[in-house]
């Protein structure tokens, strides 16, 4: 087991106090602040093949996951869930990997955690 850093409170990463010299939140008035929700979503993961024909030994299985993010987008169809959002990178094109793009039919539950501002 990893030993704990002396400063170590015991709280969570949200409750714990940040150093004053890692500001994330740069101030920059061109760029808008942003609200997410953050949800935990249970689904079942599906397979596609979109540029070649189903070989004749694939084999077919449900893969049932478990996946939490922001919530990026919603549609009737589907939800985007981003893991990874770039803050340094804000405002100039690139601002998140690591996404789910979720069809709504393979959601068996979708619970909202809570929401980001960033």
């Amino acid at each position: 087991m990893k030993d704990l850093p002396s400063d170590y409170s015991g709280k969570a990463v949200s409750e714990a106090l940040r150093p004053s010299d890692a500001d994330l939140f740069e101030d920059n008035e061109d760029l808008e602040l942003q609200i997410k929700n953050v949800a935990c979503v249970w689904w079942e993961d599906i397979t596609a093949y979109s540029r070649v024909e189903i070989p004749d030994d694939f084999d077919i299985f449900r893969l049932s996951k478990i996946t939490v993010g922001l919530v990026w987008k919603e549609t009737e169809d589907y939800v985007v869930l981003v893991q990874d959002y770039d803050l340094t990178n804000r405002g100039r094109g690139y601002r998140h990997n690591d996404f789910h793009i979720i069809p709504k039919g393979t959601i068996k539950k979708m619970e909202v955690l809570g929401e980001v501002k960033f």
